[in-house]
């Protein structure tokens, strides 16, 4: 368990087990997590991580799902060409509670200890993108980007018409920025094929903008 104080908020997160699938259950409702099928596997595996933030109720939780997995998520990602190999993890979308503000740090700790368990630096994150939402798609991708990921990837997958695709590898080398995008351009999914990626952004007055640069 790794306990740290920021400000005046708790951060608390741990592996979750068989003995806390009532709490996960109460934070993520009938649906469970995000492109997860069932959650009893998960948390006997022990690939489930969550964050109780000093309450009594759960605050924030994900799944770490190995790449060599027959899970759609995986299955997914490796078709689209990412970790091809099976080596490696892959973080699911984080559910959170309504008030939870610590989600660069559960995504930091949660990478960490992907990289630890998977004993793998091929590990990567996705995002759905919903343009019906773009201030929350905004906030959400800055804080991956925040946390340290990489945007590398856009395309269709499993579970999400267009689906944002992170490393958890950052750029070796920074170099000129080519351009910036927002998430709504339709030349970002073309961009990111060509072998650019975004590792930082900026805001301006249409919401994030995404500071893409060769690799």
């Amino acid at each position: 368990m790794l306990q740290t104080l920021e400000r005046t908020n708790t951060f608390d997160a741990r592996v979750l087990t068989a003995d806390h699938a009532d709490d996960l259950r109460a934070l993520t409702g009938a649906s469970g997590l995000p492109l997860l099928p069932c959650l009893h596997p998960a948390l006997e595996e022990g690939q489930i991580v969550g964050d109780y933030a000093g309450q009594p109720d759960l605050q924030a939780a994900a799944a770490l799902l190995p790449l060599y997995a027959d899970d759609p998520l995986p299955t997914s990602l490796r078709a689209a060409g990412y970790g091809a190999d099976g080596q490696g993890a892959v973080l699911t979308p984080s559910v959170l509670a309504e008030d939870y503000t610590q989600l660069r740090h559960f995504l930091r700790l949660a990478l960490r200890w992907a990289t630890e368990r998977y004993a793998s630096y091929h590990v990567w994150a996705v995002l759905p993108l919903d343009l019906e939402r773009p201030e929350t798609c905004d906030d959400l991708c800055a804080q991956y980007l925040s946390a340290g990921l990489t945007l590398c990837g856009m395309r269709p997958m499993a579970g999400a018409d267009q689906m944002l695709i992170f490393s958890a590898r950052s750029m070796t080398t920074w170099r000129d920025p080519l351009r910036r995008c927002h998430l709504a351009d339709p030349a970002l999914p073309r961009i990111l094929e060509r072998g650019y990626v975004a590792g930082d952004f900026g805001w301006g007055k249409d919401g994030l903008e995404l500071v893409l640069r060769p690799v």
